[in-house]
């Protein structure tokens, strides 16, 4: 909240720092701080829950997007009902955890997540990044970690998804080589102990995901879950789960509830797992989704591709149901590939921190190495193979359609909502709570690293040979590249995005226009600019279904899908 209209009280990225206790029926003026974090932190919040009888209460310091620092008091419930925030005098005290793990709690219990490897004061073990750790919440709070277990550890095929909890049940959404496994914890007595899953009972198949959630707003209640399936070529559905045991047992089924109707015929379509070889060897994971061989699909390069990925901020692209890929690409005979590259959480958070930074362009690299395999798998060919990425996928498409090698896989792209500019886009709305995630570019040694992957940069000096202000000492550029030329492109974004400035596209597309196209380089350029819907590019259904006519159409157009 901006308490005085001055921004006083936020931060730097737009986002709550100063939390005030404020009684119901007062005037807000009224309300007292209690908690403020850094203006230069991401943002600042104060909480306090029951969990099966314990009264937890932190402050949280969002340092970044990746780090953090916590303060903890445990109150009665009497206390905590009778007492303002304001008026508390129990002292917080700083919870001894790494700035990049994070805490949750279950009873008693705090459980802690590692984002890299640790080894707790006086202990001879190291946890692995991407560990999920479970110790009681007053030894943590001292310090004490000779009673700490390892609930998940992380392989080099497997992750940590999410966590759900239940009365007595915890619940761990495992995956392996983008397969979701239900992993489950029984507490009783004092102690975790995982319950074994009966033969038979394993991961989803390819293609499909599953996850589950609280039936009840207080998890600790019973030990119900509603379970949610999908896939790419499923409709999501919606069960309930009686008792958590019943998910690991072979002969119990969970209760159909609801289910979406199916929006397009997935017949004759199939889904298949392929793995390609980065740059620099590592093994990068890829769902395709076509036509049967027995329906007409045939491996000759002519095939028009969609290839999607996003490759940031550890987000995972896992199956799910898409009702507009299916009836306006797969029905007509168009295939989609979505490739799990590094930058993503797929295999954790050492995945995506190969991506971070200086290493960003791992993930571009990824995204070339899945092009090469389509083509050399004979799936397509370069004029019938288009990329599409929004937000940080927009900068992912921005970087393959002004990279030497990815900008001759792909006959056309699909730009939404992006940044490209990545000299200006911390000064942009709330990009200056990316930086953890690509650089600051107002440091002299980050944006050495961040101006090889600003597509804007990368377009108008590399590509084209302009003249740059303030070129990094020894960089080699501004002297062109004769033999780039611009994929045809498709450009999206929203007047009103309040996330990624629409300035990041508008730039790009005038530069592409008026000193590439006339000199031959960019000969197809559209773009479109929604005036409403913020970072979604469209304020409602009617408004986003426009949109995807506009892409798919332009697809079908340039790749030329019948």
């Amino acid at each position: 909240t901006d308490f005085d209209g001055t921004g006083s009280s936020m931060t730097d990225s737009g986002y709550a720092r100063v939390v005030k206790s404020w009684k119901r029926g007062t005037p807000i003026e009224e309300a007292r701080p209690v908690f403020e974090a850094e203006q230069a932190d991401i943002a600042g919040s104060q909480y306090s829950y029951h969990d099966r009888g314990t009264v937890h209460e932190f402050q949280l310091r969002s340092i970044t997007f990746y780090t953090s620092k916590y303060w903890y008091r445990s109150l009665t419930p009497e206390r905590v009902k009778a007492v303002s925030a304001a008026d508390e005098d129990t002292p917080f005290l700083p919870v001894p955890i790494p700035e990049d793990a994070s805490i949750s709690t279950f009873g008693s219990e705090a459980m802690v997540s590692l984002r890299t490897d640790w080894s707790p004061p006086g202990q001879d073990t190291t946890f692995k990044a991407g560990s999920l750790l479970t110790a009681p919440m007053s030894e943590v709070m001292a310090d004490n970690w000779s009673n700490a277990k390892s609930l998940f550890e992380p392989t080099d095929s497997k992750s940590l998804q999410s966590t759900t909890t239940t009365k007595d049940y915890v619940v761990l959404s495992v995956l392996e080589d983008v397969r979701t496994n239900l992993v489950v914890y029984k507490y009783a007595d004092g102690k975790f102990s995982e319950v074994p899953a009966p033969p038979g009972v394993d991961s989803v198949p390819v293609g499909q995901d599953v996850a589950v959630s609280n039936v009840n707003r207080d998890s600790s209640f019973n030990n119900q879950l509603f379970l949610w399936r999908d896939g790419y070529l499923v409709p999501d559905t919606l069960e309930l789960v009686s008792d958590v045991s019943d998910l690991i047992s072979s002969e119990a089924e969970a209760t159909p509830l609801k289910s979406k109707p199916a929006m397009f015929d997935a017949e004759g379509l199939t889904v298949e797992q392929h793995f390609a070889t980065s740059a620099d060897g590592t093994r990068v994971p890829y769902f395709v989704m076509r036509k049967k061989d027995e329906h007409g699909f045939e491996f000759n390069g002519q095939n028009p591709t969609l290839l999607d990925a996003y490759g940031g901020f550890e987000i995972s692209m896992l199956p799910g149901y898409s009702a507009a890929v299916g009836a306006a690409w797969l029905e007509k005979g168009g295939v989609k590939v979505i490739a799990n590259i590094r930058g993503g959480g797929e295999y954790g958070p050492k995945w995506h921190q190969a991506a971070l930074k200086a290493n960003r362009y791992k993930a571009y690299e990824d995204v070339e190495a899945v092009a090469a395999d389509l083509v050399e798998r004979k799936i397509t060919s370069p004029p019938k193979l288009a990329c599409i990425g929004g937000s940080n996928g927009g900068l992912m498409v921005g970087n393959l359609i002004t990279r030497p090698i990815s900008s001759k896989l792909f006959g056309a792209a699909v730009c939404q909502v992006p940044l490209l500019d990545m000299k200006a886009y911390s000064h942009l709305l709330a990009g200056a709570s990316w930086m953890a995630e690509y650089g600051d570019p107002d440091k002299p040694e980050e944006w050495k690293f961040l101006r090889r992957h600003s597509a804007y940069h990368l377009l108008r000096h590399d590509n084209l040979g302009l003249p740059e202000e303030g070129a990094p000492e020894g960089a080699d550029v501004c002297k062109g590249d004769p033999e780039w030329r611009c994929p045809k492109v498709l450009f999206t974004t929203s007047t009103r995005d309040d996330r990624v400035h629409p300035a990041h596209a508008r730039k790009m597309v005038r530069s592409l226009l008026e000193e590439a196209q006339p000199k031959g380089l960019a000969p197809v350029v559209h773009y479109w600019e929604n005036i409403e819907g913020g970072h979604g590019g469209a304020a409602d259904n009617k408004q986003r279904a426009h949109m995807w006519a506009l892409t798919y159409s332009f697809l079908k157009q340039t790749l030329g899908l019948e």
